[in-house]
């Protein structure tokens, strides 16, 4: 087994890895994903979302430097091979794929080179490696982002919290699924509706409101969660000319 396989993870593979400590164990598997494995039990399939949201927690520590991202240079004559730590300010310049990176960089912009964000080694390294964490720093972050008991796989936990208590409570989340049942409310009726529903436990904030539906639709896939931004038309200005 090379060092690769041992010392580093492809992004792709610590994104699984997140993913499933954030979204596995008492969370049930969104109802498309359900569906799919009744028809199709032995096809491997997941929650688009639940993906996403682990990508982009991890994209958000490697922009912070909490995670380092790495490429291998071309094997030399003997088969060896270095690794070459990316700089933040080169990161940044790389297209994401949904906001994240990819395991693979696309197209790296040559203004990297030009403008002195890179040297020529790290450049070329770039262009034919893929990108990698290392397994070690991705432990260590992993293990502090559980101790924070703030996955949505934890939140039947009866363990503290570490920070400030979370505004979008169990209750919250209780009240909002039982209007669902009840028929009460689905996300076409609007966020406001909903509001006036839960007034009788409080005056709950929209904000607070709307983050709580969209997390509980990333969670299980129902469409009833499933809010729809609306598409803003811009005002026309500027005077007609005759």
């Amino acid at each position: 087994m090379s060092a690769v396989e041992t010392e580093f993870l492809l992004i792709s593979e610590a994104v699984a890895r997140l993913e499933a400590g954030m979204f596995g164990g008492a969370i049930k598997r969104p109802e498309p994903v359900e569906a799919i494995k009744k028809i199709c039990p032995q096809l491997s399939v997941g929650w688009g979302l639940h993906k996403e949201k682990a990508a982009l927690a991890i994209h958000a520590a490697i922009m912070k430097g909490s995670l380092g991202v790495h490429v291998f240079t071309r094997p030399t004559a003997e088969g060896t091979c270095r690794t070459l730590r990316v700089p933040l300010d080169a990161l940044a310049r790389l297209l994401k794929v949904r906001g994240a990176l990819p395991d693979h960089a696309i197209r790296p912009p040559a203004a990297l080179l030009r403008d002195n964000f890179v040297p020529a080694e790290l450049f070329a390294a770039l262009s034919s490696s893929a990108l990698f964490l290392q397994a070690a720093e991705f432990e260590v972050w992993y293990h502090q982002q559980k101790r924070r008991r703030r996955w949505p796989s934890q939140r039947e936990s009866k363990k503290p919290r570490t920070g400030r208590p979370p505004k979008q409570t169990d209750q919250l989340f209780t009240s909002i699924r039982a209007r669902v049942a009840e028929e009460k409310w689905s996300a076409p009726d609007g966020i406001a509706k909903l509001v006036r529903l839960l007034a009788t436990h409080g005056a709950p904030n929209r904000n607070l409101v709307r983050r709580a539906v969209q997390r509980l639709y990333e969670e299980t896939g129902d469409n009833r969660y499933r809010i729809v931004p609306r598409t803003r038309v811009k005002a026309i200005t500027g005077r007609t000319q005759t």
